[in-house]
């Protein structure tokens, strides 16, 4: 099943903003309703306790009262008195109904009960007609009874307060640990979904950078494919639209090296025969200006064959027109083929050649091989200094074997050692020489090498220029198929 993604890139970082923002949101604002049911409640359970402690302060003082004017009234038999106790049953009589309304445990209730019991059982006894004063010292002699009674729903209205606010403390303690888990539930939900969508969002972008990494590699053979958004998967199309066309500039690049190439090696096969007639004397002797010029003739007609062998060589890998030619032969011979041909180079800098040969056979194309030997020591050549020196090594290690370049030239910077090796790349380190390459020699040192499953590097020479090691399978080591 395809995942389902958003159609922009901004609606993606927008949905993965609000997941991972909501379950913050949910835990703030179920916070503030915990903390804010906790608070009313509290604010009603404090309210309640203090009504029920000043009520129940009241109704202590207002039996009091009354019985002192029971009391009063026994001895004195004044209406007055009759009347003011009168108003003092009614406000004893409110606050009973207060405190039956407030109070819901049961031996808080028997004892209200009990009061207004004995407070009415009271004010019938003074209203009574005649007037029974027997009954009424009856009615005073309980009154002690009514007033612990209503002592111990004072004492027991304030343990009360002290209870609700222990319950407040507990319930704050639980709600509080309950938030303490819920933040942590979630803002791992959080951690989660942060994870999910920086791999979402990444996954696309990592895709378009990879897609780039080959271009900038010259693969222009595999597609290039974005899954994501539709505004970063058409714009992984027009990747893979670039690389076509890239693909299709690169054949014909390669299409028109080989043709001008070819062209070219025609006249300068006429060129290198008029100049070697000349130099040999054959159409005629030649005083010493000539025979000079002449040899400047064929010197830089066999330099220009080179640079064009380069570009022929490089437009055939890169079209896979030539294919390996495979042989047992000894690299010792193709180093004097080579080192015949740069004699002339060599003697006119003064080259000091230090030559530290160990034998062994290779199986490869010969032809390839020379070429790749050439190409190295005539850069040796080119870039060291007049009277400078050159160190060839040949020598086994384990299954390969190894060949080493080394110059006392100016060396290749840590920074391009790796640019070297790409096509028509320039090095920034001038050359001694008046000519200057294409750029392609070391790119085709690289590119034949690994056809033969070999390795070549590139460092710092003992000499203090730059060392080329190029380890090859030796024969035997390697398979042809």
């Amino acid at each position: 099943m395809r995942f389902f993604w958003p159609k922009s890139f901004l609606f993606l970082v927008l949905i993965g903003f609000l997941v991972i923002a909501l379950p913050l949101i949910v835990v703030l604002v179920n916070a503030e309703i915990s903390m804010n049911r906790l608070a009313v409640h509290g604010a009603r359970t404090v309210l309640s306790s203090v009504t029920v402690t000043q009520e129940s302060s009241k109704l202590v003082e207002q039996i009091v009262s009354m019985e002192r004017m029971a009391r009063q009234f026994l001895v004195l038999k004044d209406r007055q008195i009759l009347a003011a106790m009168e108003g003092k049953h009614r406000d004893l009589t409110v606050s009973l109904a207060t405190l039956e309304r407030l109070l819901g445990r049961t031996a808080q209730k028997e004892d209200l009960a009990g009061i207004r019991q004995g407070v009415d059982g009271l004010h019938q006894a003074i209203n009574a007609s005649p007037l029974a004063d027997q009954r009424l010292k009856e009615t005073l002699d309980g009154f002690p009874v009514l007033n612990r009674m209503a002592r111990r729903i004072h004492q027991e209205s304030q343990d009360l307060i002290v209870q609700e606010i222990g319950n407040m403390l507990k319930a704050s303690e639980d709600k509080r640990r309950d938030l303490v888990f819920q933040a942590g539930f979630f803002i791992l939900l959080t951690v989660i979904s942060i994870i999910i969508f920086s791999r979402l969002i990444a996954h696309p972008i990592r895709e378009i950078e990879q897609g780039i990494r080959r271009l900038g590699e010259g693969d222009y053979t595999n597609p290039i494919t974005v899954t994501g958004p539709k505004d970063l998967e058409f714009l992984g199309k027009r990747l893979d639209w670039l690389r076509e066309r890239l693909g299709e500039v690169e054949q014909e690049k390669n299409k028109f090296l080989a043709h001008v190439s070819h062209e070219l090696k025609t006249p300068l096969a006429s060129i290198r025969e008029g100049s070697e007639l000349l130099s040999e004397e054959l159409v005629g002797e030649l005083n010493e200006q000539q025979r000079e010029v002449s040899k400047i003739l064929c010197k830089n007609s066999i330099q220009l064959q080179k640079l064009i062998e380069n570009l022929l060589g490089f437009s055939a890998e890169q079209a896979k027109l030539a294919q390996l030619c495979f042989q047992s032969f000894n690299l010792e011979g193709i180093l004097d083929e080579v080192l015949e041909d740069q004699h002339p180079a060599i003697l006119k800098k003064e080259l000091n050649i230090d030559i530290q040969l160990a034998p062994f056979d290779l199986l490869g194309d010969r032809d390839r091989i020379r070429i790749v030997v050439d190409n190295l020591i005539s850069n040796a050549v080119k870039f060291t200094p007049v009277g400078g020196g050159i160190l060839l090594r040949a020598f086994h290690e384990g299954p390969l074997g190894i060949l080493e370049v080394a110059d006392s030239g100016p060396g290749v910077p840590d920074e391009e050692r790796v640019k070297i090796f790409q096509p028509f790349y320039q090095c920034g380190t001038p050359s001694q020489g008046y000519v200057h390459g294409t750029g392609l020699g070391l790119s085709i040192v690289r590119e034949y090498v690994l056809d033969h499953g070999g390795q070549v590097a590139v460092g710092r020479s003992s000499l203090g220029g730059a060392l080329f090691r190029v380890a090859f399978p030796q024969e035997g080591q390697r398979q042809v198929t």
